[in-house]
């Protein structure tokens, strides 16, 4: 073979080459768009789900929470009436009161962590150099 007869050849070889990419970038650019397409679709379907769920869970939260608050309340309400019958009424909110808040101290030291404050009041910070600067 002579170099000079495959010149041509491969001149018609890259003609057909660069005629075929501008095909070759409609495909990628489609096809890039199906993905993309296929991707926000599974989003979207994520997305929704997870929104149903959490909205189906506070919904039920929310009615397990009323549903314990009633029962509370009927529970300190019959308390509260059972001992009227031996005391007056001062005396009976007096000790549900005391009781409510002995109650509360308790489930606080044993639930929370002991060095969170109940309240938490927030000061500049401090550096052993004086204060520190945003």
């Amino acid at each position: 073979m002579k170099p000079a007869e495959t010149k041509p050849a491969q001149g018609d070889d890259r003609g057909e080459k660069e005629a075929d990419l501008p095909e070759l970038g409609v495909r990628i650019l489609s096809d890039f768009g199906r993905i993309v397409a296929a991707e926000a679709r599974l989003l979207e379907i994520n997305i929704v789900g997870a929104a149903r769920t959490l909205v189906d869970r506070i919904y039920l939260a929310a009615v397990l929470i009323v549903i314990a608050a009633v029962g509370v309340v009927s529970i300190i309400g019959g308390i509260c009436l059972l001992l009227h019958e031996w005391m007056p009424w001062w005396q009976v909110l007096g000790i549900v009161g005391f009781t409510s808040m002995l109650l509360a101290e308790i489930l606080r030291r044993t639930l929370m962590h002991p060095n969170v404050p109940i309240v938490e009041i927030s000061t500049p910070a401090t550096t052993d150099t004086g204060p520190v600067r945003s």
